[in-house]
């Protein structure tokens, strides 16, 4: 439906003295501004690279922390695996480039927001300069916002998923079956502590409950098991790819701290008058559908769960930047209505 042509619009509140020739650059002109923007962030990005190549052994630590609080919770031992002799080190180097890049995430957007403005009148420059800082911050928390609430859940169901597989009954060895029993060597009880003992000598066994773990000590030093609860163990076990669970993990956190960008894209698509809030609150099923679909894109993997963590944030940003743009609108409606 047109809109009223009466009605004030927010826009009008602005004063209209640009000329299309003096704010016009030439096709020539948006590709230099396109280079000097590239060469800007690849340079961010290589800064930032030197940074996650130095310390990429806490970085590591950093993302798999989630993983190990969620196996101890679980009775399961903290690690992962290393299935390739080249696994471990290709994922330092992978975590220390894909760290660049999400560190570097705010220079990134500030060079896109560098390279919109030069094709902007200068009142819509002062929109966009306002954005720069709040798509970086809204980036940066939706990284956190991954690795605090969503990731533990995402690792919490899986791993509580794959343990509700038990191993079927199967038949006993002919021995047992008959109720024979195996009388123990020494039947003297292990110590259960919640550390370890200082003074033992080769020989000496204990449990430590909070690892988990049967220990011994031998001449050579001390050996260890680790336990696990129940007495069967699960069918699947969930003992994660070290390189496997580093790209799901980062590949996360890219979308996020892009999906967590779609209040800055309503109220930019709003202020420079692109699409009004009228029609984007009018396709509403468009985007519940746009939000789904670039949800399922977007997630490294094709769960429905984690598409679900996505796209509902996703909406709630679009319903949250659609109302920040109707304040703006409203208040730039009244400002042209007084001083017309």
């Amino acid at each position: 439906m047109p809109d009223d042509p009466t009605r004030p619009h927010y826009s009008d509140a602005i004063p209209r003295d640009d000329s299309i020739e003096t704010t016009r650059m030439s096709f020539g002109d948006h590709l230099d501004e396109l280079r000097h923007c590239l060469v800007r962030a690849l340079i961010g990005v290589a800064l930032a690279a030197v940074f996650t190549f130095i310390f990429g052994k806490e970085i590591l630590e950093i993302i798999f922390r989630p993983l190990w609080t969620v196996q101890v919770a679980n009775g399961l031992q903290p690690n992962l695996q290393v299935l390739a002799p080249t696994d471990a080190f290709m994922a330092y180097m992978k975590v220390s480039a894909l760290s660049a890049v999400i560190l570097s995430m705010p220079w990134l957007l500030h060079q896109l927001w560098r390279f919109v403005a030069a094709g902007l009148y200068s009142r819509e420059r002062r929109f966009v300069k306002s954005l720069v800082w709040s798509s970086s911050g809204l980036f940066m928390v939706g990284v956190l916002f991954l690795y605090y609430i969503v990731l533990p859940i995402v690792l919490q169901f899986f791993i509580t998923f794959n343990r509700a597989f038990g191993i079927a009954d199967l038949p006993l060895p002919a021995p047992l079956a008959m109720n024979e029993t195996i009388e123990a060597a020494d039947p003297t009880p292990l110590a259960v502590r919640y550390d370890d003992p200082t003074d033992t000598k080769p020989g000496d066994a204990w449990v430590n409950a909070l690892t988990r773990r049967l220990m011994f000590k031998t001449a050579d030093g001390v050996l260890s098991v680790p336990l696990e609860p129940g007495s069967t163990s699960p069918a699947m076990q969930s003992q994660f790819a070290v390189d496997q669970y580093i790209s799901f993990v980062l590949m996360l956190a890219l979308a996020f701290g892009i999906a967590f960008e779609t209040p800055v894209v309503v109220c930019f698509l709003a202020w420079t008058g692109i699409i009004t809030t009228a029609t984007m609150a009018g396709g509403r099923r468009y985007v519940v559908l746009g939000t789904i679909i670039a949800s399922a894109v977007m997630t490294p993997s094709a769960d429905i769960l984690n598409q679900m963590l996505l796209a509902v944030p996703i909406y709630v940003l679009f319903e949250a930047g659609l109302w920040v743009a109707r304040r703006t609108e409203r208040r730039r409606s009244r400002q042209a209505g007084a001083t017309g």
